[in-house]
């Protein structure tokens, strides 16, 4: 019985508990390379995000407060965004989705995709908003809807790719 425990815990600080927050560092990295791509060169699509919704409805455990909110903090170095705003939003989402708990597991692809919808939506307007509080400048709201489209169209794609490093993970 204690092989059993000690195998258990070893499981769970393996490389393998890490690759859901390396995955997301790697969609951090992703939105902060240049790309010199006509009309969307600007526009990144919130990747940071899907990757958090992703890991937080399917290995919770794995993505504790702590690291979505280091994430969120890297993500703010690396992009100059005022500083905690990613941290604080990634973390609002990560509780909205640890509150409603299990319903996301139970439901299909297209639940979790129409849900997702709704949270981008929100992120988008909300960092919007705060980011032009605080640089105290109505932004370009055509960038954000632009994120947000983007993002969305993104979602199957990423969560199909995380959905293969999960199984690894088992």
């Amino acid at each position: 019985m204690m092989a059993n425990i000690a195998k258990n815990k070893e499981k769970s600080f393996g490389f393998k508990s890490t690759l859901p927050f390396l995955s997301i560092l790697f969609l951090i990295i992703i939105m902060v390379l240049p790309y010199n791509i006509p009309l969307i060169g600007d526009i990144m699509p919130f990747l940071t995000l899907i990757g958090v919704y992703y890991w937080s409805v399917f290995k919770p455990k794995l993505v504790p407060v702590s690291v979505v909110f280091v994430l969120g903090l890297i993500q703010d170095i690396l992009l100059g965004s005022p500083f905690g705003l990613m941290s604080l939003l990634l973390v609002v989402v990560q509780q909205f989705i640890f509150i409603q708990g299990r319903q996301f597991l139970e439901r299909d692809f297209l639940f979790n995709w129409f849900v997702f919808v709704m949270i981008v939506i929100g992120f988008g307007a909300l960092s919007w908003g705060i980011t032009s509080l605080y640089f105290r400048v109505f932004l370009d709201f055509i960038g954000v809807i632009g994120q947000i489209l983007l993002t969305i169209a993104f979602y199957p794609l990423i969560t199909w790719v995380l959905g293969l490093i999960k199984k690894t993970i088992g």
